[in-house]
C-alpha cells in the first residue's frame, strides 16, 4: 500500500486538523444533506479541544463554497473524540442561486469526500488595532484597499465590484472532477468567471460569489459571521501563503428581509507563526534527518572504488543504507549488470538500451532489482550514482509502495546529459513525492545538498535550511537577456528590488532562467538583499549558468517549452530588457492569462536601461491586436511599461486594489 505523501500545509503555521472526510451519510433530500465527518487531530489540537473548544472553528472547503453550497457544523466537543479523531455532524445546503443545487451534488457527498477542516484561532495570537497597523507598515501582509480597521483590531472588507458566474452549466462529470480531483479548484477557475458590476447587490434571501485581493504570509484571516451587511459562508479561514492573489473568493448570503448593496464582511487577523507546525502529528527524533553534502561526497568515493559491473556501458552502483549507527560505513553496495560480462560492442549496447520491451537484446539488469531480499525490517535509504531510469524507477516504486524505502540520494541527474533531467525524470520525481519518498540531490551544480519538494504542483530542489522560506516566500519571475546590463541598468534593477522589498516585505524571492547577463545580475542583487533566489536551468549552449541559488530545477533541451510551466510558481512576472527568449516567454505568459491558467496580474515590461523605448513596439502590437479583435481588451490594461521602480509598486497597489 502506498505511503501517505508529504504535504506542505505545516509551512502555513496553522494549528489545524487534517481534512475532514465524510464517514456516514445520515440523510439526503432535495433541500439538504446531513452527514458525519471524521477529522484527524494532532496532539496540540486535542489539547486545545480539551481546554479552549470555543476557539476552534470549522472552515468549509473553498471549492464547495464556491459552488454555492453551505456546510454548517456545530461546535466540536471533546466527547466526540476517539483516539486522535473527532466525529462531527454537519449539514450541507444550496444557498446561492445560479449554482448547482443539492440534487446535482448529493451523489458526490459520499464516503471519503473532503469537506473542510478545524482550525484553532488562538486568542493570544489575535492582533490588536495597533498590531494590525504595525504589520501593515512592515509590509507583513496586504489587505484590500477598502479595508477599515476597528479599535478592537477587527477589520471590515468590501469586496471587488464583481460577481462570479458559471460560464456554462456544469454537468455531473465536470462537477465530479471539481469536487474529487486534486486540481479541482484550478479547474473551477476555468468555469467560474468574474463579471464587473456597478455595485454588488444581493436580494433578500439570496447570495453571491465575489472576490477581494489579499496577500498573507505569517498571518491568517478569520471571517466573522452575523455581520449586518452580509454573512460569509463557513469557508471562514483565509490561510497564510495560500491566500495570495486578486481572486480570493468570498461567498456572501443575505439573511435579512431587505436587499444589500455593496456588502461588507467583518474579519479578525491572527498571527499564524505562534501555532507553527501544528499539523505535524509527531516530530522526528532527529533534528536533521538527512546526510550532509560533505558526508555524501565522502561516501561517493566508496561507490567509485567498487569493482566494475558486468555491464560495460555504464557503472550504476546502488548503496543500501540501513537506519543504524555508522550507517554510511556499513552500507551495502550492489552493482548493475547480468551474471556474466556482457560481450556486445558499445554501439550495440547503446542501441539495445533504448528498447525496454521484452524483445530488447539488453538484459536490463540493474542493481535496484537485487536489493529486495536485504530490505526486510525497516525502511532504508538508497544512494545511487545517477538518477534512476525507467527500470530502476519501477524497482524503487515497488519498494516504496511496500514501505521499505524512506529516502533516495542521487549524485548526477543524467549519465548522458550531465546536470539536466528529462521530462520523464520530472514525472518520476512527482511519483516519488506521491509515494512519500524523500529525494535528495547531492548537487555538484552548486556544491550543496538539495531536497526535492513540491510547490503549486511543480517540483523544485531546495537547500534544506531554506525549505520553509521557499514555501512561504512570494516569488517574482525575472526574465531578461543573457547580455549584461550597463552599470546604470544594474543600479536601476537593484532599485527595483528595493522597491519590491519595501512594498511586499522581506518574504519575497525571484526565479530566473539561471543564465548569464541580466539573470546573473538579478541573482547577485537578490542574494545581497537576503531574499530567495532560484533558477530554472536549461541545457543550452549560448550562455553560462549562475549556480549560486537557494532553489532550482534542471531541464534537458527537449523540455524547453514545458520548463516554462515551472515559472508559474511566481505570483508576478517582470520582464527586463531581453531578446527573443524573453519575447517568447512574454507571449506564453499573456496566453496563459487569457486561458485563465494564470491570474490576470500586471505584466511589468521594465526598461532596465532607461529611455522608455525598448518595449514600445510590444505596446503598439498589443493595441493593434485588441483593435482588430485578436486579443481581449483587458490584456492591454495589464501591460505596464516603465523604467521607474516606484511606478511598478504604485501599479501593484492600484491594479490589485490593495490597502
Amino acid at each position: 500500500m502506498a505511503r501517505k505523501h508529504t504535504n506542505n500545509h505545516h509551512f502555513r503555521g496553522l494549528l489545524q486538523s487534517e481534512d475532514g472526510l465524510i464517514s456516514k451519510v445520515i440523510d439526503a433530500n432535495d433541500q439538504s444533506i446531513t452527514f458525519q465527518a471524521v477529522f484527524g487531530l494532532s496532539d496540540q489540537l486535542i489539547e486545545q479541544l480539551q481546554n479552549q473548544p470555543e476557539h476552534i472553528v470549522f472552515s468549509e472547503r473553498s471549492r464547495i463554497a464556491r459552488l454555492g453550497i453551505q456546510i454548517k457544523c456545530g461546535p466540536p466537543e471533546i466527547s466526540s473524540l476517539q483516539d486522535d479523531k473527532v466525529t462531527l455532524t454537519l449539514t450541507a445546503s444550496a444557498v446561492i442561486s445560479g449554482y448547482p443545487g443539492i440534487d446535482a451534488v448529493k451523489d458526490f457527498f459520499s464516503l471519503g469526500l473532503p469537506i473542510g477542516r478545524l482550525v484553532f484561532c488562538d486568542p493570544d495570537a489575535l492582533l490588536s488595532s495597533d498590531e494590525v497597523l504595525e504589520a501593515i507598515e512592515r509590509a507583513e501582509f496586504k489587505l484590500p484597499e477598502s479595508t477599515t480597521i476597528s479599535s478592537d483590531g477587527s477589520i471590515v472588507i468590501a469586496p471587488h465590484k464583481v460577481v462570479c458566474q458559471i460560464r456554462e452549466p456544469l454537468d455531473k462529470k465536470t462537477l465530479g472532477r471539481i469536487l474529487l480531483r486534486e486540481d479541482g479548484r484550478e479547474l473551477l477557475n476555468r468555469y467560474q468567471v468574474r463579471k464587473a458590476v456597478p455595485s454588488v447587490t444581493i436580494a433578500a434571501g439570496e447570495g453571491v460569489v465575489t472576490t477581494c485581493s489579499m496577500y498573507l504570509n505569517d498571518h491568517f484571516v478569520v471571517l466573522q459571521s452575523g455581520f449586518a451587511m452580509g454573512r460569509n459562508l463557513p469557508a471562514t479561514v483565509l490561510d497564510p501563503i495560500k491566500t495570495r492573489g486578486i481572486r480570493i473568493y468570498l461567498e456572501i448570503v443575505n439573511q435579512s428581509d431587505h436587499p444589500i448593496v455593496n456588502p461588507l464582511i467583518s474579519a479578525r487577523i491572527y498571527n499564524a507563526a505562534k501555532a507553527r507546525n501544528g499539523v505535524q502529528k509527531k516530530k522526528s527524533a532527529k533534528i536533521n534527518s538527512y546526510f550532509t553534502y560533505r558526508q555524501m561526497r565522502n561516501f561517493e568515493k566508496r561507490l567509485s572504488l567498487t569493482d566494475k559491473s558486468t555491464c560495460h556501458f555504464i557503472d550504476k552502483p546502488v548503496a543500501v543504507i540501513q537506519d543504524e549507527v555508522d550507517e554510511l560505513k556499513k552500507a551495502m553496495i550492489f552493482l548493475n549488470g547480468p551474471g556474466k560480462n556482457c560481450e556486445v560492442t558499445n554501439a550495440m549496447c547503446a542501441l539495445a538500451r533504448r528498447d525496454f520491451s521484452p524483445n530488447s537484446e539488453c538484459a536490463h539488469q540493474y542493481a535496484t532489482s537485487k536489493i529486495q531480499e536485504v530490505v526486510q525490517k525497516y525502511p532504508v535509504v538508497l544512494a545511487v550514482k545517477f538518477f534512476p531510469n525507467i527500470i530502476e524507477h519501477r524497482d524503487i516504486i515497488n519498494l516504496a509502495s511496500e514501505g521499505k524505502l524512506k529516502a533516495l540520494y542521487f549524485f548526477e541527474p543524467s549519465c548522458e546529459h550531465g546536470p539536466f533531467l528529462s521530462q520523464q525524470d520530472h514525472h518520476r520525481l512527482e511519483e516519488y513525492h506521491t509515494f512519500g519518498l524523500e529525494v535528495y540531490w547531492v548537487s555538484g551544480l552548486n556544491g550543496r545538498l538539495m531536497k526535492h519538494t513540491m510547490r503549486d504542483g511543480m517540483g523544485y530542489f531546495v537547500v534544506p535550511e531554506r525549505l520553509a522560506d521557499f514555501h512561504k516566500s512570494m516569488l517574482f519571475a525575472f526574465y531578461g537577456s543573457n547580455q549584461r546590463l550597463s552599470t546604470r541598468g544594474e543600479k536601476r534593477l537593484g532599485t527595483l528590488m528595493d522597491a519590491l522589498i519595501d512594498f511586499w516585505g522581506q518574504r519575497i524571492g525571484i526565479v530566473t532562467g539561471g543564465g548569464s547577463g541580466v539573470m546573473e545580475q538579478a541573482n547577485t542583487l537578490a542574494r545581497k538583499r537576503g531574499i530567495l533566489s532560484g533558477a530554472n536551468f536549461l541545457d543550452i549552449t549560448d550562455q553560462s549558468m549562475t549556480t549560486d541559488v537557494d532553489f532550482c530545477q534542471v531541464f534537458q533541451a527537449t523540455c524547453r517549452h514545458s520548463r516554462q510551466k515551472w515559472f508559474e510558481i511566481a505570483s508576478f512576472p517582470i520582464f527586463n530588457v531581453g531578446g527573443l527568449g524573453s519575447l517568447e516567454e512574454l507571449g506564453i505568459t499573456l496566453c496563459n492569462m487569457k486561458l485563465s491558467i494564470l491570474d490576470p496580474v500586471p505584466v511589468i515590461l521594465f526598461d532596465t536601461e532607461g529611455g522608455g523605448n525598448f518595449w514600445s513596439g510590444i505596446n503598439n502590437q498589443i493595441n493593434e491586436m485588441v483593435k482588430r479583435g485578436r486579443a481581449p481588451e483587458w490584456i492591454k490594461d495589464n501591460i505596464v511599461i516603465t523604467d521607474d521602480p516606484k511606478t511598478v509598486t504604485d501599479v501593484y497597489r492600484q491594479r490589485l486594489q490593495l490597502f
